[in-house]
């Protein structure tokens, strides 16, 4: 009887600390929209923007340099 009991608490320790693991798991997901676009990505949207005449060819290449720079 002891060792049933034993080996029950053993497996609900280790269930849960299976279950545990899986929810912080999938609580360290980043949400698509959370996520930084990449400097390629930036720097598309920022050339669309130029060429569509919401910035001017010398604000574009401004932005371009802080992009590329990391500022």
């Amino acid at each position: 009887m002891k060792m049933k009991l034993w080996i029950t608490a053993l497996l609900a320790v280790i269930s849960a600390s299976m279950l545990s693991g899986c929810v912080v798991a999938l609580g360290n997901r980043v949400p698509a929209d959370d996520r930084k676009p990449t400097l390629g990505k930036q720097l598309t949207d920022l050339k669309q923007a130029r060429d569509s005449g919401a910035l001017t060819e010398e604000e574009y290449q401004i932005a371009k340099k802080r992009l590329v720079e990391g500022k």
